[in-house]
């Protein structure tokens, strides 16, 4: 009797945390999603002597097509989503880092990527209200620097140190942000956020006129991010850096413009030089 008791006893322990755990991934992932990441999983476990960052473009490549959706994160009250079916340019690519990461640690359950993720989306791994999320890509770059999972070598490949870097657009554009409008606690949040990042002087980056000349030190699966021009702001779109089969130097990113995933037909150096709006280029380098 004694021994039935104590497994009865276990039973009830264990039975709530199988569905707490069981429940994030309902709670957060789309069933079209879980049915997507069990496919690109297999693809990546089969790889999975390869290294982050070339399991980065295998995901990516599985991701070819997904739907571009702006905003898709944007819920009240705050809450980790994580979708493989639509996404924009900051998703993707967390998205390809968080599959890669659990790849190489043999993971393939969906709650290990809901996990994997909300580490890298939210300040310290914590959902705790809008301002926890890491808006600015340079907070999102240096909470993965601390963790060890990749590093900015924007100024070992001679980038220029931008002294002016400021973060403000956020509290700037309160109006902007359904979650700061008549919330001023929440926008003292962000203020107090964007202070400390302007604590930092080690922004730098590579100029548009010099992007040509460096693109053959990149790698597939480097991280670069088109920096902006605009006031208060410091990133404004994210890829994966993918040397394509002519030989040119391009990116696999959310394309706003395509609507979709893609590998883009234009080479770095031809894409930011279109566009006023970027000054130049930010690489991270993935630790493999």
């Amino acid at each position: 009797m004694k021994t039935a008791l104590k497994i009865l006893l276990v039973v009830a322990m264990l039975a709530p945390a199988a569905v707490s755990a069981q429940s994030v991934a309902e709670g957060n992932m789309s069933k079209q999603t879980v049915e997507k990441y069990s496919r690109i999983s297999k693809e990546l476990l089969a790889n999975q002597d390869k290294s982050v960052p070339e399991l980065m473009i295998i995901a990516a490549k599985q991701m070819l097509g997904t739907d571009y959706v702006a905003g898709s994160l944007e819920q009240i009250p705050e809450k980790l989503k994580v979708s493989l079916v639509e996404t924009d340019c900051i998703l993707f690519v967390e998205s390809c880092l968080a599959m890669a990461l659990n790849a190489k640690r043999g993971l393939d359950n969906p709650d290990s990527l809901c996990a994997t993720v909300q580490k890298l989306r939210y300040r310290n791994g914590k959902v705790d209200g809008y301002s926890s999320r890491l808006h600015y890509t340079s907070e999102w770059i240096r909470q993965g620097a601390a963790r060890g999972i990749f590093r900015e070598i924007t100024d070992v490949l001679s980038g220029d140190n931008l002294s002016g870097q400021r973060f403000s657009f956020m509290s700037t554009h309160t109006g902007s942000y359904k979650q700061l409008k008549e919330n001023p606690a929440e926008i003292a949040r962000i203020v107090e956020m964007e202070k400390n990042l302007n604590k930092f002087t080690d922004y730098f980056v590579i100029p548009k006129a010099d992007v040509r000349k460096m693109e053959h030190l990149l790698k597939d699966g480097d991280i670069l991010g088109f920096n902006s021009t605009v006031e208060g702001l410091d990133i404004a779109h994210v890829a994966l850096v993918y040397h394509k089969e002519n030989g040119e130097v391009g990116f696999i990113h959310a394309s706003q413009a395509d609507g979709k995933v893609v590998i883009d037909e234009k080479s770095i150096h031809d894409y930011v030089n279109a566009r006023k709006s970027n000054d130049g280029i930010r690489i991270v380098r993935v630790n493999r």
